[in-house]
């Protein structure tokens, strides 16, 4: 409880040092004064004056900055002082200022509870200026924004992020202590908890300052009953004495600032955006070149060796200096040493310079994706499968026409790993992306049937595999599919196929209820191909298909239903709203309206009201499987929060 509060504690001070941190720079300073003595429109005068005698300067953008500053925190200005803002970083996107200004950006909408903006601008922090003052603290509030959001599992991967990133820092100790906090009481994984905590006091068990945190996991390990390991000795590993070493040794054969590399001629070193020299990081250690390799030869022997043991900064910088040097040489360079740089990246939370580097790295070298792809095999083969689920990762979007396959290998890993969940998800996006995809389609049947106990579900997939899926059922769930994963254009083909099914049945049928059932088919079917052309970006098709239907079905209850999901589409929430009560009116046994109606109210944070909805469509439609299932969902989130909550009291 009172490591909780110290947590937050420390990501207040965060937020506060951002709201109230001076502007440096003469020629502000009148601005200040003015705002101190609560003259704002003086204040902004001012500014607006050195903004116009200095353009594009400096000075100019840290008036702009004092004048943001104060229509949002001051005058509750906040949309000027957003545009002010905005001016900078599209003035000189690679300023400081335009850092101040992401960062100012972050944390207006982390405090607006616009989550997803907020971690847009912090996101930027981290990969367009990460060695900045503000960079640190972006990515702790980035995690932060995940937290509020109740998305657990991106905030602790992110608390992860930065302890990799800031190794030394008494700060890493305690974003780990609360990404185990994260892992126990809201994800219910004590398994991956445990391990953060034991991972904490081994490695920083004799770093100075870190008491308290290792206090905290000490006693975490004792209540889940836990073994608590020894820590570490930072020399034990030939990479600590290295280390070492470099705090110990002087510079001796250049003069002080020199950085020339060991490769003569070589073009100076790039800044990385980890941190620290790829060449003082080589003259920690000690080594003999035997005349037939390279300086960069080295490097990468060493980047090896600091990867295997989870020194992702150090690694990084050195793969980033050696691929740099072997370029400069026009050397070839193994394309496994460009997976490695991204995997640093990624570990240390810098997601777009990982893309960055494999982007430029498969236009350079097509068996890139390949020997990614390779390397995850091999990671599957010797039980690594975190490992290959990460390497998989890397590759994903690289090529259309692979991505079917790897997320398939994606969910076998999962599935090793015992995560029914996330393996089912990967075999759908599997699917979704290839829709025969004999693997997937089977492995996606298997999951459900064997571990999710959704036998009919699997049923269907099942069916598609024995090559009996021409049927509404199956091409309609592959259309769902295909929906969920935003592959509109397929998801349309096969919503109408199943459409065009129904038809054809209905020409085959005198059954009245049949011919009604056939009727909702062929409706919901069209609906939701609409849907997707709407996703697809053809509105104005979408909205002529729900004509159509209400042309050929003008009573029927669920063309207000396909109205509502347009309105949804069209960002008309009122009018979605108006639609479904309208479908569900019309026809209380359909259960589309009241499900769709449901889930905005959970999207809208109301879920007493989709609680209340649901059950009283069971009180007529006890049977109902797949409403039933969706309450009980609901009902088991209300209960876990309500939990957290009084954990947290």
């Amino acid at each position: 409880m009172k490591y909780n509060r110290f947590c937050a504690f420390v990501l207040a001070t965060v937020m506060v040092l951002a709201q109230y941190s001076c502007i440096s720079g003469k020629g502000t300073g009148e601005v200040e004064k003015l705002i101190d003595e609560k003259d704002y429109h003086g204040a902004i005068e001012v500014a607006e004056a050195l903004v116009a005698s200095n353009p594009g300067t400096p000075i100019a953008r840290q008036a702009q900055l004092a004048v943001g500053k104060l229509y949002v925190e001051t005058m509750n200005q906040p949309e000027r002082g957003v545009e002010t803002y905005q001016a900078i970083i599209a003035a000189a996107p690679d300023s400081d200022e335009a850092a101040s200004a992401n960062y100012r950006l972050g944390v207006h909408y982390l405090k607006s509870k616009e989550y997803e903006s907020a971690r847009g601008f912090f996101d930027t922090i981290i990969n367009n200026f990460p060695e900045h003052e503000l960079s640190s603290n972006a990515q702790l509030l980035l995690a932060k924004s995940y937290e509020e959001a109740k998305n657990y599992e991106q905030a602790a991967e992110i608390y992860g992020n930065f302890a990799n990133r800031y190794p030394k820092s008494d700060r890493a100790a305690q974003a780990l202590v609360r990404k185990g906090q994260i892992q126990k009481d809201q994800l219910k994984d004590s398994s991956e908890a445990k391990r953060t905590y034991q991972s904490l006091v081994k490695k920083y068990g004799k770093v100075e300052g870190t008491d308290a945190s290792i206090s905290e996991a000490k006693r975490e390990l004792q209540l889940m009953g836990a073994t608590i390991p020894k820590p570490e000795d930072p020399l034990a590993s030939q990479a600590g004495r290295s280390l070492a070493r470099r705090e110990k040794r002087l510079e001796r054969d250049r003069p002080p600032g020199a950085e020339r590399s060991r490769a003569m001629g070589a073009a100076p070193e790039a800044n990385s955006g980890f941190g620290v020299s790829g060449e003082k990081i080589m003259r920690s250690f000690q080594f003999s070149m035997d005349g037939q390799g390279t300086y960069y030869d080295a490097m990468l022997m060493v980047a090896n060796m600091l990867f295997q043991e989870e020194g992702y900064r150090d690694a990084g910088a050195l793969y980033f200096r050696a691929i740099q040097l072997a370029n400069a040489a026009e050397a070839e360079i193994s394309p496994y040493s460009y997976l490695s740089l991204s995997i640093c990246y990624r570990k240390l939370g810098m997601h777009q310079r990982a893309q960055e580097v494999l982007n430029k790295a498969v236009r350079s070298n097509r068996e890139v994706i390949e020997a990614i792809i390779k390397t995850g095999e091999n990671q599957y083969a010797n039980d690594e499968f975190e490992k290959a689920i990460e390497t998989y990762q890397t590759v994903v979007g690289f090529n259309q026409f692979r991505d079917s396959e790897i997320y398939w290998r994606m969910g076998l890993a999962y599935k090793k790993m015992g995560d029914p969940h996330k393996a089912m998800e990967s075999f759908e996006r599997a699917v979704a992306a290839k829709t025969d995809s004999t693997d997937a389609l089977q492995s996606l049947a298997e999951v459900l049937y064997y571990q999710l106990n959704q036998s009919k579900r699997a049923g269907i997939f099942q069916d598609l595999v024995d090559a009996k899926g021409n049927t509404y059922r199956g091409e309609k769930e592959l259309g769902d599919v295909c929906y969920k994963y935003g592959n509109y254009t397929r998801a349309k083909t096969k919503y109408e196929a199943a459409a065009r099914i129904a038809a054809r049945q209905k020409q085959n049928t005198e059954s009245n209820a049949e011919l009604h059932q056939l009727d909702v088919q062929i409706i919901d079917a069209k609906i939701h191909a609409a849907m997707a052309a709407h996703k697809d970006g053809m509105a104005d098709r979408a909205k002529e298909s729900i004509d159509a239907l209400a042309a050929e079905y003008p009573e029927h209850a669920l063309i207000a239903y396909g109205r509502g999901q347009l309105a949804l589409l069209e960002g008309e929430a009122d009018a979605a709203v108006e639609a479904f009560k309208e479908s569900i009116e019309k026809d209380p046994h359909a259960d589309v309206a009241h499900i769709a109606l449901g889930e905005y109210y959970i999207s809208q944070g109301y879920a007493d009201e989709a609680l209340a909805l649901w059950e009283e469509f069971l009180e007529i439609n006890r049977y109902n499987q797949e409403v039933r299932r969706k309450l009980n969902e609901l009902k088991m989130k209300i209960n876990e929060t309500e939990t957290t909550n009084q954990k947290s009291e």
